[in-house]
């Protein structure tokens, strides 16, 4: 009796866990944060202090991370519905998540220079996401 076993793709469920991940803290928690001396203010989706560059940045990061999640998708699924090899297409998404962490928060950094700034929570969930991921798309290209 054979067994009709399929192999996982161990790259593409890290990558769809880790985008997961990143998403949700992007989504939900704070982009990075300063004091004025008297009072916190913080950047995210949904908070006034934010700018356009950041705001930007986490937006387009939660839109990269999906594209990631559907390209681990697409891999880990038996009959895939896009038939193209899209690891480099993923490497290069992953790599501009990183750059848009990196954008978003010097654009915040540089607009509030005059207080402490910090990067947060949101800021960690998407640059750690882009890193991981570019390391295992990297890997999953290379391993073909």
């Amino acid at each position: 009796m054979m067994s009709s076993e399929r192999n996982v793709n161990v790259f593409a469920a890290l990558i769809l866990v880790l985008s997961i991940i990143g998403i949700i803290l992007l989504a939900t928690q704070y982009f990075a944060s300063l004091y004025t001396g008297t009072y916190y203010y913080h950047s995210c989706l949904d908070c006034e202090n934010a700018t356009a560059g950041d705001l930007f940045a986490q937006i387009v990061m939660i839109i990269f991370l999906v594209v990631q999640i559907v390209i681990a998708i697409n891999d880990l699924l038996p009959k895939r519905f896009i038939q193209k090899d899209l690891d480099k297409f993923g490497l290069l998404f992953a790599v501009t998540t990183v750059l848009l962490a990196i954008i978003g928060l010097a654009s915040f950094g540089i607009y509030w220079d005059a207080y402490d700034w910090w990067p947060d929570t949101g800021f960690y969930g998407g640059i750690i996401a882009g890193i991981l991921n570019t390391i295992l798309f990297f890997l999953k290209w290379r391993n073909k």
